[in-house]
């Protein structure tokens, strides 16, 4: 009976100690479990945080490369834009450059009216000396035309008191130019 005493104080211990070992088993892996759960949760909220990071950084950069494209494309066309108006005022000089003689008279006539006092000087370009002769000769008031030409391929250049004014056609294209360039732009690129 003493052996058999001890054999059952060993089988209740060991009993004890089973039942311990599956608590702490049962314990352990619930811990695990949460743990897991707990990385897995983590896990998935960095991996949604990096996709929506992703997903703006693509946004960012697919949106810088299209306001560079579409800047880059308004300059294209402002370039364009601006070859044309060039080319629409170089025409325009060219077509000033083959006037007749009696309309470049009365071009030069109206801007002497509009610019000369009396008394001034009028060298004209070399090509334009007989037509702008004829200009001062119907003008209302005395101007003298000058023994030199002025360097300019048309038109002339007026000398009075204290100025010089260039009247030339390039100066009066430029001076249209200037004013109109926004209504002929209006016109071409509507």
């Amino acid at each position: 009976m003493g052996n058999e005493s001890a054999v059952n104080l060993i089988d209740r211990i060991l009993a004890e100690a089973e039942e311990t070992a599956r608590r702490v088993l049962a314990d352990a892996e619930e811990s695990c479990s949460g743990i897991r759960e707990a990385c897995s949760a983590q896990i998935a909220g960095k991996a949604e945080q990096s996709e929506k990071d992703r997903r703006q950084q693509v946004k960012a950069i697919i949106d810088g490369y299209g306001t560079r494209a579409e800047l880059d494309g308004r300059k294209d066309a402002l370039r364009d834009k601006r070859a044309l108006l060039d080319a629409v005022f170089s025409e325009t000089y060219r077509k000033m450059l083959e006037l007749s003689n009696e309309k470049r008279e009365r071009l030069f006539r109206s801007i002497l009216n509009t610019e000369a006092k009396g008394n001034d000087v009028v060298a004209p370009a070399k090509a334009d000396r007989e037509t702008v002769k004829k200009a001062i000769a119907a003008l209302p008031f005395p101007v003298r035309l000058s023994d030199r030409d002025a360097d300019v391929e048309a038109g002339f250049v007026l000398y009075g008191g204290s100025y010089e004014k260039d009247c030339s056609m390039k100066a009066i294209l430029r001076e249209l130019r200037d004013a109109e360039e926004s209504n002929v732009a209006k016109i071409l690129f509507r």
